[in-house]
């Protein structure tokens, strides 16, 4: 390409010297970025629904990260452990992770006041799961199998707090599995969930 040694005519410099100045005003008239979106203000119904809607896809994603790991673990006993597949399921826990905390974040949902600052604890959990899920899926084999997950404890004391702030059910595989079942009855798409009334406790 040669556009960067051609030498440009000397009589288009004043017309688009003159161009540029025209422009100038009409940059500073335009609109400025658009606001942001309000959050979206949640009953108590349909705050434990988006809070399912949000995590439970977490859930199965680090259900079958633990599969994966505890294969490998197999894997490594009979000598001829790969880490791939453990490391992509922990590739993909750590996206839903992430996913999970931008639906859970206040400036998208605005959760009912007694219940915020339990969802604001998982949030952060779900924030730091994700960024720990990248590093130990750069892990070595045997690495990855005899890693211990940092604040498990942490992020397990957290859940529950939100699902009891919630009136959610305690064991949250049943809140999950009874939430899905509920959608599947009334024939909700993924994202709609949230517009039914939250599973009970029992």
């Amino acid at each position: 390409m040669t556009f960067g040694t051609r030498s440009r005519p000397r009589a288009a410099l004043p017309l688009l010297a003159a161009g540029a100045a025209l422009a100038l005003p009409l940059a500073g008239c335009s609109a400025g970025p658009a606001a942001p979106p309000e959050p979206r203000k949640l009953s108590a119904s349909q705050a434990g629904g988006a809070y399912l809607d949000a995590v439970c896809p977490v859930n199965a994603a680090w259900d079958e990260a633990d599969v994966q790991i505890d294969r490998l673990r197999l894997a490594l006993e009979r000598g001829d452990g790969s880490p791939e597949a453990a490391q992509r399921a922990l590739v993909s826990a750590g996206t839903a992770s992430a996913t999970a905390a931008k639906r859970l974040d206040p400036a998208v949902s605005e959760w009912p006041e007694a219940a915020a600052p339990a969802v604001e604890n998982v949030r952060q959990t779900l924030i730091e799961d994700e960024r720990q899920a990248a590093r130990v899926a750069k892990l070595s084999a045997e690495e990855l199998a005899n890693y211990t997950w940092k604040g498990a404890e942490e992020s397990g004391k957290a859940a529950a707090a939100a699902r009891k702030a919630l009136a959610l059910p305690d064991d949250p595989a049943f809140a999950c599995s009874e939430w899905e079942a509920q959608g599947q009855k009334q024939g909700s798409k993924p994202g709609q969930k949230d517009e039914r009334e939250q599973p009970s406790d029992g």
